[in-house]
C-alpha cells in the first residue's frame, strides 16, 4: 500500500521549508509540549528548565557585611579626619551564622566579619584596614556615609524578581540561583527517547571482526552523540539487514516502545537495496518529504505514523551528519521543550573556491579567530565517507546553490559545530 504524501509527490523541499514542516508536525503531533519531571538539583545541570522560575525571598534575606571590619553609626563619624580621628568602645563582636543581641549604642562599635548580620542600630561598616583598633577601641579617621559597605537585604534578588526562563539549558550559574533559594527539586523537561538504527547488509556491529567487504556501523553512534546533544536519549535500535521485513520489523518495535521519534542512516536514495521508502509505505505511514536540497545528504525522507516522526538519513556519515546538525538536531530540541541549532557566523575564506553548480552546499572546515576576525579553511577532502574530515572539523561553510567563484578573503556563512 503506498502511503499518503503530504508534499503531493513533490520530490525536493528548501531547508527552511522542511524544517518548517517538521516543525509543524511535531505540533500537531503532541510532540512540542515537553513532558515535566523534577529531579534533584544535583541532577539538574544541563538540564532544560520547564518552568520558569520567580525568586520567593530576598538574597540576601538581611542586611549583611560584605566584608571584615566593623559595624557602625555613619553620624558618630561626623568631622573625623586624620588629624582629628574619632575613637569608638568595641562593644560586640558578630561572626558569619552569629547574631547579636544587643543594639548599638550611640559613640560604639561592633567588630564584623564578612556574611554576618548588620546589628541593629547600626547603619554602615568601615573596613578592619581603615582603622586603627588600641585597646578595646577604635580610631576612624574619615567621615563614614550611611549604607556604606552593606550588603542590603535583597540587593543581589528581590522577592518576586523573574530570575530564570522556562527553557533555559541549566549551567553552573544557574545551579548556584537554584541553591541560594532553596529550590531542591527542580521542574526540567523529561528528555524524550529517539531511536537511531542503520541498515546496510555491508554493516557488522562495532565488536566484529570485519571479513572483506564488511564495514563497522558507525552512524548510529554518530547521531546518537548529536540526539544526546539536543537533550535527548539515544536509542540503539541496531544494524539492519537489507531486507524489507527486518525493517518493517525494526519500526514495529519502535512503536512498541513508544519511541516518538526514529532515525534511520541508510536506504534513503534510489538503489535496489534502498528499501526505507518502501518499508514506510507498507506500515501505512504519511509522507512528508522525500528529499531537502542540501549536498551532502539531500536524501531526507520523513513520514509521520500516528504518534510518530519518522527520518531517513543518507548511509554516508558525512551526508547524515550535516543533514542530522542542520535540520533534526532543532527538531529534537523542540521536543525537549528549548531552542538550540548550530550557531552562525560570518568568516573569512583562507583559500579561494569554485565549482560549476550544484544543491546548496555544506563543507566540513576549521575556523579560528585572529585580531578580532574569524576565517575559515575548509577541507580538501569532502568525501561523504571522510570520517577523518569529519572529526576534525569545528565547523560547515555554507555554499549558496548553483555555480559558485569566491575569493581567498570573501565572507562566507559558517556553522559552528563547536561551543
Amino acid at each position: 500500500m503506498k502511503a499518503s504524501d503530504i508534499c503531493g509527490g513533490i520530490g525536493m523541499l528548501s531547508l527552511e521549508e522542511a524544517k518548517e514542516l517538521l516543525f509543524k508536525q511535531i505540533h500537531e503531533l503532541g510532540l512540542s509540549a515537553g513532558q515535566v519531571e523534577h529531579v534533584p538539583l544535583w541532577e539538574a545541570g544541563g538540564r532544560t528548565l520547564a518552568e520558569d522560575i520567580f525568586a520567593q525571598e530576598d538574597v540576601p534575606s538581611f542586611d549583611r557585611s560584605p566584608v571584615d571590619g566593623y559595624a557602625i553609626k555613619a553620624s558618630d563619624t561626623t568631622g573625623a579626619t586624620e588629624t582629628n580621628p574619632v575613637t569608638l568602645k568595641i562593644m560586640d563582636t558578630i561572626a558569619a551564622g552569629n547574631c547579636s543581641t544587643k543594639v548599638l549604642a550611640p559613640g560604639t562599635a561592633m567588630r564584623i566579619f564578612t556574611g554576618a548580620p548588620l546589628p541593629q542600630g547600626a547603619d554602615s561598616i568601615i573596613k578592619q584596614e581603615e582603622v586603627e583598633a588600641i585597646s578595646g577601641e577604635i580610631l576612624i579617621k574619615r567621615e563614614v556615609q550611611p549604607g556604606e559597605s552593606v550588603a542590603a537585604k535583597g540587593e543581589d534578588i528581590a522577592r518576586g524578581e523573574f530570575l530564570i526562563p522556562k527553557g533555559t539549558v541549566l549551567h553552573p550559574g544557574h545551579m548556584g540561583i537554584l541553591a541560594t533559594l532553596g529550590i531542591s527539586e527542580v521542574p526540567v523537561c523529561k528528555k524524550p527517547r529517539i531511536g537511531v538504527f542503520s541498515t546496510g547488509s555491508e554493516l557488522v556491529e562495532i565488536q566484529s571482526e570485519l571479513r572483506h567487504g564488511q564495514l563497522r556501523v558507525s552512524n548510529i553512534y554518530t547521531l546518537g552523540e548529536i540526539i544526546r546533544q539536543a537533550g535527548a536519549i539515544p536509542v540503539n535500535l541496531g544494524v539492519v539487514k537489507d531486507r524489507i521485513e527486518d525493517v518493517t520489523n525494526v519500526y514495529e518495535k519502535a512503536a512498541r516502545l513508544k519511541l516518538p521519534v526514529v532515525i534511520s542512516t541508510g536506504g534513503t536514495s534510489t538503489g535496489d537495496y534502498d528499501l526505507i521508502k518502501e518499508a514506510m509505505d507498507l506500515i501505512s505511514s504519511t509522507r512528508l518529504f522525500n528529499k531537502v536540497a542540501i549536498r551532502p545528504g539531500a536524501p531526507v525522507i520523513a513520514s509521520v505514523k500516528e504518534k510518530q516522526l519518522l527520518i531517513g538519513l543518507s548511509g554516508n556519515p558525512a551526508g547524515a551528519a550535516v543533514a542530522m546538525y542542520i535540520l533534526i538536531l532543532p527538531v529534537i530540541a523542540k521536543i525537549v521543550g528549548t531552542k538550540k541549532e548550530l550557531e552562525k557566523s560570518r568568516a573569512r575564506l583562507t583559500d579561494p573556491y569554485s565549482r560549476e553548480g550544484g544543491l546548496r552546499g555544506f563543507l566540513w572546515a576549521n575556523y579560528y579567530e585572529e585580531n578580532g576576525c574569524l576565517y575559515v579553511t575548509p577541507h580538501k577532502n569532502q568525501f561523504c565517507g571522510a570520517l577523518k574530515t569529519f572529526s576534525q572539523s569545528n565547523c560547515l561553510v555554507e555554499i549558496q546553490a548553483g555555480k559558485v567563484s569566491l575569493n581567498k578573503g570573501d565572507l562566507v556563512d559558517i556553522w559552528k559545530l563547536t561551543g
